[in-house]
């Protein structure tokens, strides 16, 4: 997943002596006023109405709200601001108050469960924008505060339930962090990682009757979302965890958006540009522009002649870094598919020159500027109508060619197109002897191929029960090290042996 993840922050207002107040109420009492409005604000906040959660805030102090939760949303706001700029001014800003809202909750004494709670969701906050700059140390090191502050609170106020739901997701997170990674996060931060867990804590979460949970109810629900489909090769689960009432994207960007990239997984392409294509924007909502590049990657996906337009509107309206190079080679892509070979070499020169990004995509984008060779379109087509879900329009595709008109990476690529789209029409025989194929011939190369092909092959074998086998795929996964989406393929092949681990022990 591209990192969308959560808290911000905010001035320090003065709500006198509110500090003290009670917050979380045992089952059977009637939550206190205050939390109404906290709700009411985190909802603005999700869906980046960022004045008017300002506004409701502010208006917390009336319904006597404990300044921690106050600090607490201000704070996400910047967060989720420093999120969608991604730019460093607002990373900058973003810890300046960060650490001012941190110093004042380190004042107040732990006489409410919110005070804790509130200071390592700030630090939580920091390690992910940090983890974003790649400064892997600094965000081990906000880790570790946050879970040594967790664990202070669940001391203390061991009935408050949301010490669950970082803890959760901490633990999720180191639980697929590579192996030269992982080592150190789980020394700084104290914790042994496990994505299972992570997932089962936040499932409680969500059945808990508590009714502070309600207030991040979205947050909560994306967590679990994305962990399934990213980790734990559950999309249908990941799709099942967003689905509640709560959930408005006609009035959400953060809602639509979520909703679209599971849909886009779970082979529901068209669902997806329809959501993204209703998301509200306008004066009132901060400006998103990451659903542009979703949309035209949706709409390319499915081969529309307008694939290009969305994507040439984020190219030229974001300012931040993340995802610019991704939008660029699909636009190149989409030049490519429209038989314009020139606007493709313009549009790979332009990535070229740039320095190497820091997500896998843009990466991928890059080294496929600099080392090329150019995309068959043929394969092109296939590639992009598999992502999209269009199973049977991609497997068509390929059976028209042979795969002995193709030699070299060519060759390579035709066999791992051939394995998925097979593999996702249950064509299992037909999938396992691609994948095959391709761990023979691509073992060596730099090309992600092989890699991925373990990864899939030990999820047949483990949907067919074949465990022995499986283990050994996922293995043969993490030996592999290819040039891009190396670490993405190795922390699934860690969750499936994790699953694998879990499975063995049932029986």
């Amino acid at each position: 997943m591209k990192a969308m993840n959560n808290a911000l922050f905010a001035r320090v207002v003065g709500i006198s002596g509110l500090c003290s107040v009670s917050i979380a109420p045992t089952l059977g009492q009637v939550a206190p006023p205050w939390m109404a409005a906290a709700r009411t604000a985190y909802q603005h906040i999700v869906a980046f109405r960022f004045s008017e959660a300002h506004l409701c805030i502010q208006d917390m102090e009336q319904s006597k709200a404990p300044m921690p939760v106050a600090l607490l949303l201000e704070n996400y706001i910047d967060f989720l601001r420093a999120v969608l700029d991604d730019q460093a001014a607002t990373d900058r800003y973003f810890h300046q108050k960060s650490a001012e809202r941190i110093a004042t909750v380190e004042r107040l004494p732990s006489t409410s469960p919110w005070v804790r709670y509130a200071e390592a969701e700030m630090h939580f906050h920091r390690a992910v924008l940090w983890g974003r700059a790649n400064h892997y140390l600094s965000a081990a090191q906000e880790a570790r505060r946050v879970c040594s502050l967790l664990d202070e609170n669940q001391r203390l106020f061991p009935h408050f339930a949301l010490n669950r739901k970082t803890w959760s997701i901490v633990t999720a997170a180191l639980g697929a962090l590579p192996d030269e990674f992982r080592w150190v996060a789980e020394w700084l931060s104290g914790m042994e990682g496990s994505v299972g867990e992570g997932i089962r804590g936040l499932d409680e979460l969500l059945a808990s009757p508590d009714a502070e949970v309600r207030i991040f109810e979205e947050e909560i629900r994306i967590a679990a979302a994305f962990l399934r489909l990213n980790l734990w090769e559950d999309p249908e689960g990941a799709w099942n965890a967003l689905q509640t009432p709560q959930w408005k994207p006609p009035h959400s960007p953060l809602a639509a958006y979520a909703l679209a990239i599971v849909a886009m997984r779970s082979g529901r392409n068209d669902d997806a540009i329809a959501l993204l294509e209703a998301t509200p924007e306008g004066s009132v909502y901060h400006p998103f522009w990451q659903r542009h590049l979703l949309l035209g990657t949706l709409k390319l996906n499915r081969l529309d002649a307008d694939a290009d337009r969305p994507l040439r509107r984020f190219v030229r309206h974001y300012l931040g870094e993340s995802g610019r190079w991704e939008a660029c080679q699909k636009i190149a892509w989409h030049s490519l598919l429209q038989g314009n070979d020139t606007d493709y070499r313009t549009w790979m020169a332009h990535i070229r020159a740039a320095k190497k990004p820091r997500t896998e995509q843009d990466r991928a984008a890059w080294h496929e500027a600099r080392q090329g060779p150019m995309p068959d379109r043929t394969l092109l087509r296939a590639r992009l109508l598999f992502d999209g879900g269009y199973y049977a329009r991609a497997h068509e595709i390929l059976t028209q060619r042979s795969e002995t008109e193709y030699t070299g990476d060519y060759a390579l690529e035709y066999a791992y197109r051939r394995a998925r789209t097979a593999h996702a029409l249950k064509q299992w025989e037909e999938a396992e002897h691609y994948y095959r194929q391709v761990l023979a011939r691509g073992a060596k190369s730099p090309l992600y191929y092989a890699c991925q092909s373990a990864l899939q092959l030990g999820l047949l074998y483990e949907h067919s029960g074949r465990y022995a086998q499986a283990k050994a795929a996922y293995q043969t996964c993490l030996r592999l090290s290819p040039s891009t989406y190396r670490i993405g393929l190795h922390a699934k092949a860690k969750a499936g042996l994790a699953r694998l681990k879990g499975k063995s022990q049932r029986r």
